[in-house]
């Protein structure tokens, strides 16, 4: 039985993605730095490691075939004060240097690192775009961008040890209990739906189960090596985002609700403008040349029943 270590486990895309790698007959390890606060599962283990400390499990490195790198502090848990800006960053980027110090100085079998990144590397459209971004793209100018920066950074020094190296970057991952999903939950019980800013911003999204499904991917296809946007085949602006979903609960009976820009940048700063009121149109045609098997392309009813709105 193949391991693989998932740091940033314990989070919502690392609690899906562990049920999918033991259904598919992998040991899990995941590294965390309270390992005693989780219950013990068939075939997972969590293993203590601080990055900030740059503190590792010696024996999980020894052990595994694979990793996939998940690690770093929450964007949408706090405000982003400076503070909390310098975290962001440290987090991503510590974590992918304790990553490469170990995998250099540690005898391993590894063979393939996966890291997360983000579609913030490309910053925000252009309202003349005429095409969506792509991964040869230049890094935007604003500080998701920077972070991504960093973040990518971090572990590209992970390629001159002869690992295979697969960088995915994260569209707005849609699941019933995080992120953008679960706010417009909030409101569908009363039949309306918030429409963010101008609800023109481009949504490039992906479906929880395509994602895990791609970082599976990414492990059992040797080909697959350098750096992928991970979002469906179907951006859409965030109004329509949120049209269809209330359309599929409720018909054509809901109420838009309209949240204006400047009540978005009072509340949220910094946060609110580049992560609810600035879009990123992206495309997904080279991970879709490497015959990824997309579940969810498209937002369609099949898609929305899928995600199981209550």
């Amino acid at each position: 039985m193949e391991k693989v270590i998932i740091t940033g486990g314990a989070g919502a895309i690392g609690l899906h993605l562990t049920k999918l790698l033991v259904a598919n007959f992998y040991e899990v390890i995941i590294f965390t730095r309270n390992p005693k606060s989780h219950p013990v599962q068939n075939n997972v283990r969590y293993v203590h490691w601080d990055p900030s400390k740059q503190e590792i499990d010696v024996k999980s490195i020894q052990e595994a075939d694979y990793i996939i790198n998940l690690a770093g502090a929450n964007l949408n848990s706090k405000s982003w004060t400076k503070s909390y800006q310098q975290e962001i960053i440290a987090s991503r980027v510590e974590s992918g240097q304790l990553l490469y110090q170990s995998l250099k100085q540690i005898p391993n079998q590894v063979k393939a690192v996966i890291s997360a990144s983000a579609i913030g590397w490309y910053g925000t459209d252009d309202q003349y775009q005429k095409k969506p971004f792509e991964e040869g793209d230049p890094q935007g100018g604003n500080f998701l961008a920077w972070v991504c920066n960093r973040w990518e950074g971090s572990v590209k020094p992970i390629e001159t040890l002869g690992k295979r190296l697969i960088v995915f970057r994260f569209g707005v991952v849609i699941s019933k209990d995080q992120g953008l999903l679960k706010e417009i939950n909030r409101f569908l019980p009363f039949r309306s739906i918030p429409v963010l800013g101008s609800g023109k911003q481009i949504l490039s999204w992906i479906h929880m189960d395509d994602l895990c499904r791609m970082l599976l991917f990414g492990i059992q296809n040797d080909a697959i090596a350098g750096i992928y946007n991970a979002c469906s085949s179907e951006p859409l602006p965030l109004a329509e985002f949120a049209k269809r979903i209330a359309k599929r609960k409720y018909g054509p009976f809901y109420i838009p609700l309209p949240v204006p820009s400047f009540l978005i940048k009072f509340m949220l700063g910094k946060k609110g403008q580049e992560m609810v009121l600035n879009g990123t149109w992206v495309s997904n045609k080279k991970i879709v040349h490497e015959k990824f098997p997309f579940k969810y392309p498209l937002l369609d009813n099949n898609c929305i029943d899928n995600l199981h709105i209550d």
